[in-house]
């Protein structure tokens, strides 16, 4: 019912600052697993993060083409996470069936 596993991910972000695009990153690490694990995820612990790249976009833009030029930067990262994740499987979970059988007339009254 309750699984241990390790994989390895990789994953990217980009944003205007390292640390929105790191977190960008691991944002994405989340969702990547969530999409490829039907179970019901309780925890996901990074055991080592590997940069594979890391860049640094620095560009030049001007209001209307010709006012109040500034200078913009953007970072782009890709990691490789390796990850501890611990989740329920519920297809091992056991449920209890019940069934009930109404008259036509409670099952009106009940609204089931």
């Amino acid at each position: 019912m309750f699984q241990v596993t390790e994989r390895s991910i990789v994953v990217s972000g980009s944003a205007e600052t390292k640390a929105m695009a790191f977190q960008q990153a691991l944002t994405q690490m989340k969702k990547n697993i969530a999409k490829e694990i039907p179970d019901i995820l309780l925890q996901i612990e990074p055991q080592n993060v590997e940069v594979l790249s890391a860049t640094e976009s620095t560009y030049r833009e001007r209001f209307l083409g010709l006012l109040f030029p500034r200078t913009r930067t953007r970072y782009d990262i890709t990691i490789r996470v390796d990850v501890k994740i611990r989740a329920v499987i519920l297809s091992e979970v056991p449920f209890e069936q019940k069934s009930e059988q109404l008259p036509p007339l409670q099952r009106v009254l009940k609204m089931r």
